[in-house]
Order: C-alpha cells, then sequence, then structure tokens
C-alpha cells in the first residue's frame, strides 16, 4: 500500500525541487525519509557523502535507509536505470507496498556531466510504471544552469518546495513528447578527421579506429569506445539506410566518433536506456549505454541520423 503524496497512484510517482541552501535541502528530504521509515518503506539515498552526512545528521534515527555515496550508482543514465530496477525488484519481492529515492543526478553544477541524463530524467515516468516508486530529485538551484531547470521543469510531474507546497508542474512533456537537449558540438568535430570510412564493416571500423586512437587514450577506455562503435556500426547496416559513414577525430587525450546513415533513427523515445529488443538496435544501444567511460549521443539530422561517441577521461 502507498502513502502520503503518492497513495492511490500507480507506478512512478515522480517529483523534483529546487533548493538554495542546506537547511532548504533538509527541508525538502528529512521529512520524505522519515515518513517513509515510519511506515516502515524502504528508502535509498543516492548523493554524495556530505549531503548524506546532513541527512544522517538530521534524522531521529538510523532506520531503514540505504546511502549510495559513490558514483557507480550514476556512471551513466541506461546503468541507473537498471541498477534501480534491481532494487525495486528485490524490494518488491521483499514486499514492499512502496520505494521512495532521492538522488542527484550529475550535471555541471554538482562537477558531473548532464549530457544524456535529460532523457534519463523523461524516460523514468515510463520504464519503472511496473513499480511503487515515490522518486524525489533535487537540485541546487545556485548551481543549476538554466537548461537543466528547463529539463527538470518538462521532466517532472510535479514541484515540489521547501516549505512543503507542492504543484502539478505545468510546463511537464509526457516522454512521447518530451525534447531532450541538443547535443553540443564537439570541439574535435570542428577539426580534420583522422578517418572516413563509408560501408565498412565493423571489424574494419574497430580495427582501423584502434589504430588512430593507439596510446591517445587508456586501453579500458579505448576497449569501451571499441565496443560501442562496433555496435553503432552494426546497427547502422542493419537497420539504417546506406551508406553508414564512420568519421573519426583524435585529439591528445580524446577520441570522437560518428556513425551516421541516411535512416531517420529509431522511433523509441527510450532507445538505448531500456533493455528492450522489441525494436530494430534496442539491444545493441542499450548494451552501448552501459559504458561509463563514453559518452553517446542520438543525433538526427537533415541527411539521417548519427550516433556520436566519445571516449571520457
Amino acid at each position: 500500500m502507498r502513502t502520503g503524496a503518492a497513495r492511490d497512484h500507480v507506478g512512478n510517482f515522480h517529483e523534483a525541487g529546487f533548493y538554495s541552501s542546506d537547511a532548504e535541502f533538509l527541508a525538502l528530504i528529512v521529512p520524505f525519509v522519515t515518513d517513509g521509515v515510519a511506515v516502515g518503506e524502504p528508502v535509498v539515498i543516492g548523493y554524495d557523502a556530505r549531503k548524506c552526512d546532513l541527512i544522517r545528521a538530521a534524522l531521529p534515527r538510523a532506520g531503514a535507509v540505504t546511502y549510495i555515496v559513490d558514483k557507480s550508482l550514476y556512471a551513466s543514465p541506461a546503468s541507473a536505470i537498471e541498477a534501480y530496477r534491481r532494487q525495486f525488484e528485490r524490494h518488491v519481492a521483499a514486499g514492499a507496498g512502496q520505494i521512495r529515492i532521492a538522488g542527484d543526478v550529475p550535471h555541471e553544477g554538482n562537477g558531473g556531466r548532464f549530457a544524456g541524463w535529460d532523457r534519463y530524467e523523461s524516460a523514468v515516468n515510463t520504464v519503472w510504471q511496473d513499480y511503487p516508486v515515490w522518486s524525489r530529485c533535487l537540485y541546487d538551484a545556485t548551481t543549476v544552469a538554466d537548461d537543466v531547470r528547463d529539463v527538470v521543469e518538462r521532466s517532472h510531474p510535479r514541484l515540489v518546495a521547501p516549505d512543503a507546497g507542492a504543484v502539478a508542474s505545468p510546463r511537464y512533456q509526457d516522454v512521447t513528447e518530451f525534447e531532450p537537449l541538443s547535443p553540443e558540438p564537439d570541439p574535435l568535430e570542428a577539426t580534420i578527421p583522422s578517418l572516413r570510412l563509408t560501408d565498412a564493416s565493423a571489424r574494419r571500423a574497430r580495427h582501423l579506429i584502434a589504430e588512430a586512437a593507439d596510446e591517445r587514450i587508456d586501453t579500458d577506455i579505448l576497449d569501451e569506445l571499441i565496443l560501442a562503435v562496433s555496435e553503432a556500426v552494426e546497427n547502422s547496416q542493419l537497420h539504417g539506410r546506406p551508406p553508414t559513414t564512420v568519421t573519426a577525430w583524435t585529439g591528445p587525450d580524446q577520441v570522437v566518433v560518428r556513425v551516421h546513415d541516411t535512416g531517420p533513427g529509431p522511433a523509441n523515445p527510450l532507445a538505448g536506456l531500456v533493455r528492450d529488443g522489441s525494436f530494430p538496435g534496442g539491444r545493441g544501444l542499450w548494451l552501448s549505454h552501459q559504458l561509463a567511460n563514453v559518452d553517446i549521443a542520438l543525433i538526427a539530422d537533415t541527411e539521417g541520423f548519427a550516433v556520436r561517441l566519445r571516449s571520457l577521461t
């Protein structure tokens, strides 16, 4: 049975709030945690160590709260969706009527990168609909960028304030209508490419990119990039429209690859974020989106569709 504001709601009860001080942060998170603990609901907190310490100090008792303070939870949007899903499965199997979660997705204001997390914030309105989840996403208003705030208001059906007031977000967009941020061009893409291939096999693309990237990035990162390139090329050739073009740029410590074809790209707005083989390329895109060291952007343009892959340091 669900409790609190989420009572009688089906699926993910998804809300967001903005705070400008530690006091406002605690006003938004402590009642959310204590009310859940009081009725025996699992509570999962995914903040940095400082915020977790603030919450612990403010709680009247420890309770059944799970703290995840390392960055593994939010390694990538697709892996976060999957990691939370596994937790939900365990809690529901144990009899939980509601699961409360709160966390801090990466963005430039907290030292992370927001690229891709706009799609995550929209997707979880749908992908967690089979679970009794109450998710509260809190953002620091003093550091959050305008484009991130815009996404938050469009991807959360409900907005909460430190004074405990809550309203329906007037700018909310359903996942089928949500407009993700346009990926920023990488500076390397303005330089002369290191290689450009047309209708090459995935094997040849892997080999030539590995040669071009040799000693520019760590071996582990290169291995992930090569895996993502392989999946993108195979998806393009199986599900896109020819020709498939692979373009790579190499810098002193970064590699950028675009795999482009003339098709429209996947129609599913959840492409890459969920483990779904029901649409073309679904599983391959999902595997690539699990990688922590590769930034993946899906880009539609007037000439077709591209998967851009960037090594991360």
